[in-house]
């Protein structure tokens, strides 16, 4: 089991270093970490494309924060290790045929999380079965570099 999670803030919360964690006033993301997800997808949506998903990166998932952080009160976390070697980023997943492909994917596996516009517990959803298959069969295609690699901006 994994997750997908859409990450809003992605280049201001890597420009500042706020890497390690998720949050969410949702307790929808601690019932997913519940059951021990091996990794956590990343998504946003490409600026100018409203309803199209870019596949970010996919993030080890681990039990407690390997980076310090403030918990904040009533707020819900996932916690991932973003030097540990199986995260990465995918590097050519801005292209049209990337984003067509992240985006049909998402339109057949999460139809209410595109047309809430993945707010709130939305932008969380589990990945099992069938969707994770077709989902690492359409990462796959895509280049990778160590998540920590170089600045993506």
């Amino acid at each position: 089991m994994d997750i997908i999670y859409y990450w809003k803030d992605y280049a201001d919360d890597l420009k500042h270093g706020r890497l390690g964690y998720f949050r969410s006033a949702s307790p929808k993301l601690s019932e997913l970490v519940m059951d021990a997800p091996d990794y956590i997808w990343v998504v946003k949506t490409p600026a100018g494309l409203k309803g199209e998903l870019q596949l970010l990166a996919r993030l080890r998932c681990v039990d407690s924060p390997t980076v310090p952080f403030t918990r904040q009160t009533g707020e819900h976390y996932a916690f991932y290790d973003p030097s540990h070697s199986a995260s990465v980023r995918f590097i050519d997943s801005g292209t049209p045929q990337a984003i067509e492909a992240v985006s049909s994917w998402m339109r057949r596996a999460y139809p209410k999380a595109i047309s809430g516009n993945f707010q709130g517990p939305l932008g969380q959803q589990p990945l099992r079965g069938d969707v994770l298959t077709e989902l690492r069969r359409i990462a796959a295609r895509f280049g990778i570099e160590p998540f920590l690699a170089s600045n993506p901006l």
